[in-house]
C-alpha cells in the first residue's frame, strides 16, 4: 500500500487526471491548494534577485498555483497503472513544468470515528 502524491503546476490537465481517476477506481483522492517554493521566492518581496538563471527559466510566469493531490492505492500494480495514466495524459505538454509525482509507503490506516454514546 503506497500514498501517490501529483504535484500538479499545470492545472488545465487537473480535470482530464480527476475523470481518469474515476475511470480507474481510485476510491478517493485530497487536493490542496499549493505554492512552491519558487513562487513563494518570486512573490517575496525584495527576493527576486535570487531567482536566477536556470531556475528562473523554469517558472512559468502565469503559474500562480498548483494542486497537489494524494491518494492512498492498495495494490502497487494499480500505483503503475495510474501513474502510466497521469503521464498519458500530459506527454504532449507543450509546457517545461507540469508537475511531478511520488509515492511513499503506507504501513496503516487509521479511521477517526466519534465515540458512540448511547443514551
Amino acid at each position: 500500500m503506497e500514498v501517490l502524491f501529483i504535484v500538479l503546476n499545470d492545472l488545465s490537465y487537473l480535470d482530464k487526471i480527476l475523470e481518469k481517476f474515476v475511470e480507474l477506481k481510485v476510491r478517493g483522492a485530497t487536493m490542496l491548494d499549493s505554492t512552491g517554493m519558487a513562487r513563494a521566492i518570486m512573490d517575496s518581496e525584495g527576493l527576486n534577485f535570487l531567482l536566477s538563471g536556470p531556475f528562473l527559466h523554469s517558472l512559468d510566469q502565469e503559474q500562480k498555483m498548483s494542486k497537489t493531490i494524494f491518494t492512498v492505492i492498495p495494490e502497487g500494480k494499480k500505483t503503475e497503472e495510474v501513474v502510466d495514466a497521469v503521464r498519458k495524459i500530459v506527454e504532449d505538454s507543450k509546457k517545461q513544468v507540469i508537475g511531478f509525482m511520488f509515492t511513499v509507503p503506507v504501513s496503516g490506516i487509521y479511521p477517526m470515528k466519534p465515540k458512540r454514546i448511547e443514551q
